[in-house]
């Protein structure tokens, strides 16, 4: 079973016009879900700030009455207030292009609320309205519009489907066209909505919805339920002819992108609707009421564009081959110009066939005598392509902020990157002979010299022959730098690293990156880990101590005992009477036997250290 998605109605408007009631001019729903079945239910009201009246007897409401009602049989469900929360100034786009009397505000109005699904349940979803009087009076389109109310509406599914939580939100348009038209001049502009769970929408237009409320009864204490009555068109005016024009207001049902060259000057009324598609089967619809002031407009003059490259005595055409070599600066000038004192004019490059922006430098310009001329440059990135044998297209754009259409010329460049020879990276081993020796618990360091003729980016690594050296505590810092890395390999090797069989097997490779052709050089170290060297002298320990309290010779040890490594360790040492009786036994090599509650005679030490054992004897003489 399908059901229907939360959708708004956006009713919006460029200008306001005075008037004593018609303060109105556009509006939407916006429901946002939080979990839990609560949402964030808000309504935003614009109005034109010469003809709103704050205060209880005014027309800047402090709350609005919604009503929620069933679309299966219009019976009303819920009505509530909200209070409203802000207000704020409308931005314009080109201030300069909008009479300095025109201000518009947005009253935002808000209410977190349940919807609980044992009152908005059922499949056929629900529709949400608010109206108020009135239009503004002023607009050309429609009949009576200071007469005319405003009808704000969002359709809403159940919140819970199949006894599972039905979650959405609704989707949400771009925010109002520019400030206005010019009669005869083309204008284009995306009506295209965002949608948070990829619904498909199409676009169309629709007829303004004008309600029940006029200036008898601007404000209604309780919405009422569908079906609600639509604007009076006049003459010539309909919903396929609601901007009269060559060619007249269209909109591309894809891509919501609005199309229309007005034929006469006025303030126009016209409305869309972006219909939700999920699963080929529509799902809700969101309703958008638009006014637009068309103003006959001083014409235009677009802003032209040139460049000429390097060497050459005429400007640039389109179809001829700009080349950056070694030899250039990559960067090519640019002249431009605008006939139009006080506009703004910008310069964009646009990649056509690859990626990476090439810059422009600089990019803005304000126009302050007429035809002024103004150079720029482009510049080629240092390193930013695949293939040397490509032709790299980009297309230079100019744009002025003039009112209504704006002027624009295009110049689309050709490229051709002649690479530099690269000359390969060199990495050279700072020790002599590639095998290199190392004992067990004994810090191993070595350097490794990495130039670049070229003055390229380099890059280190290293690899083990079957093993890996960052899991064995190997490093090596830095590894990468310009044109020259003193890299510094650090390693202390264990007891555990001598069960391989033969070396340790490196290769550190160094890598430039250059814009083309990466080259690469290695070299490769062998690192023999051996255990620590033990003394092949005998040692000679003491035979007598004189345990007598005069402070020498008081104690028996042994400070010249074999040095412990990992083939043998000192374990412990015994020592017998000469009746095989234990009298002194310790597993600490810096052991110190006093004799004490033994007597005067010989005695006789048993050491166990690794795979040998030494024995001798020691005498106790008072």
């Amino acid at each position: 079973m399908k059901f229907a998605k939360y959708c708004c109605c956006l009713v919006l408007v460029l200008t306001g016009f005075p008037g004593l009631a018609s303060h109105l001019v556009g509006g939407e729903f916006q429901v946002r879900a939080k979990g839990n079945f609560r949402y964030d239910i808000e309504l935003h009201v614009y109005g034109d700030v010469a003809n709103l009246v704050p205060g209880a007897q005014g027309n800047e409401d402090i709350d609005v009455a919604v009503g929620i009602f069933s679309k299966k049989t219009n019976r009303v469900v819920e009505v509530f207030r909200m209070p409203l929360v802000s207000t704020s100034s409308v931005p314009y786009i080109n201030r300069q292009c909008v009479s300095g009397s025109i201000s518009t505000k947005i009253l935002k109005y808000r209410l977190e609320k349940e919807l609980s699904p044992s009152l908005y349940g059922d499949p056929a979803g629900y529709y949400i309205v608010w109206e108020r009087c009135c239009r503004n009076r002023d607009i050309s389109n429609i009949m009576i519009p200071g007469n005319s109310g405003l009808l704000y509406y969002a359709e809403i599914p159940p919140v819970i489907a199949n006894r599972q939580p039905f979650i959405n939100s609704l989707p949400v348009f771009p925010p109002i066209p520019p400030d206005h038209l010019c009669v005869d001049e083309l204008f284009q502009y995306s009506m295209k909505a965002t949608d948070a769970d990829g619904d498909q929408l199409v676009y169309s237009l629709s007829e303004p919805i004008r309600g029940h409320s006029d200036q008898a009864l601007p404000r209604l204490t309780s919405p009422y339920p569908a079906p609600y009555p639509l604007v009076f068109w006049q003459s010539g005016y309909g919903i396929n002819d609601q901007i009269l024009g060559n060619p007249k207001l269209t909109i591309n049902s894809q891509t919501g992108l609005l199309t229309v060259k007005p034929a006469f000057s006025g303030l126009f009324v016209f409305a869309i609707t972006c219909a939700e598609y999920r699963n080929g089967v529509k799902i809700g619809e969101v309703r958008r009421d638009v006014q637009v002031l068309v103003n006959n407009c001083q014409t235009n003059k677009e802003p032209k564009i040139t460049l000429r490259a390097p060497g050459t005595t005429r400007d640039y055409m389109e179809g001829d081959t700009l080349l950056v070599t070694d030899a250039t600066n990559h960067c090519f000038p640019i002249t431009f110009s605008d006939p139009d004192v006080g506009q703004t004019v910008q310069l964009k490059a646009i990649p056509v066939n690859f990626s990476g922006t090439p810059n422009i430098s600089p990019a803005s310009f304000k126009v302050e005598r007429p035809n002024q001329v103004f150079t720029s440059q482009i510049c080629w990135p240092d390193c930013n392509i695949n293939s040397p044998n490509q032709l790299y297209k980009v297309k230079l754009v100019i744009t002025d902020d003039a009112c209504g259409a704006i002027g624009s010329d295009t110049l689309e460049l050709t490229f051709r990157v002649i690479p530099k020879p690269n000359a390969r990276p060199i990495i050279a081993l700072q020790e002599p002979g590639n095998t290199l020796q190392l004992f067990v618990d004994k810090p191993r360091t070595f350097n490794l010299l990495s130039t670049d003729a070229d003055n390229d980016q380099l890059e280190v690594r290293m690899i083990g022959l079957d093993f890996d050296p960052v899991a064995e505590g190997m490093q090596l810092e830095p590894v990468s730098g310009k044109g020259q890395v003193l890299s510094r390999f650090t390693w202390t090797a264990n007891c555990t690293n001598l069960n391989r069989q033969g070396p340790y097997e490196l290769q550190f490779i160094v890598k430039d990156n250059s814009c083309f052709s990466n080259h690469t050089d290695t070299v490769q170290v062998r690192l023999q880990v051996n255990d620590v060297p033990r003394d092949t002298v005998e040692f000679l320990p003491p035979n007598i101590f004189t345990p007598n309290g005069d402070g020498r010779n008081d104690t028996f040890v042994m400070p010249t005992l074999p040095t412990d490594n990992c083939q043998d360790t000192f374990q412990e040492i015994q020592i017998y009477s000469r009746w095989g009786t234990r009298v002194f036994q310790s597993a600490d090599r810096q052991f110190a036997w006093d004799g004490r509650n033994v007597s005067d005679g010989v005695y006789y030490y048993h050491i166990r250290y690794g795979k040998k054992q030494y024995k001798g004897h020691v005498s106790i003489l008072r």
